[in-house]
């Protein structure tokens, strides 16, 4: 699957998050998890030019929502203004959108691309 190049998918997923170049290397071992996970959906082999472009911003799109979920699994301690101080764990806001834009990239793909990723529950036999 070279058609989709990781350095590409990698400056996609520093647009998402937002992320310094520095920043983003960090995040190097997730982005490439997110696309060894994208490539195993991968039905055929992507053609070049929009396929290919379209399936790496689907990696990266994967790769941020993995990002967004590992940031809010990360607690942050504060003090309040009364010299409280309490742990908050980031909104499950930021997890929801990250996986609504994963969701819009993978439909944007063309139809026999990738295999479905959920479970369907197809039949019983009775």
């Amino acid at each position: 699957m070279n058609k989709i190049g990781l350095e590409n998918v990698l400056a996609r997923f520093k647009e998402l998050a937002k992320l310094t170049d520095e920043e983003a290397s960090a995040y190097t071992p997730t982005v490439k998890s997110a696309k060894a996970y994208f490539e195993r959906l991968l039905l055929r082999e992507p053609t070049e030019g929009d396929e290919a472009s379209l399936c790496e911003y689907a990696c990266a799109a994967k790769a941020f929502f993995d990002y967004t979920v590992l940031i809010a699994a990360i607690p942050t301690t504060a003090a309040g203004l009364t010299g409280g101080v309490f742990t908050k764990i980031s909104q499950n806001a930021t997890v929801i959108n990250a996986e609504r834009v994963m969701k819009a990239a993978f439909s944007a793909l063309p139809v026999g691309l990738i295999r479905d990723d959920g479970f369907v529950f197809e039949c019983t036999e009775g």
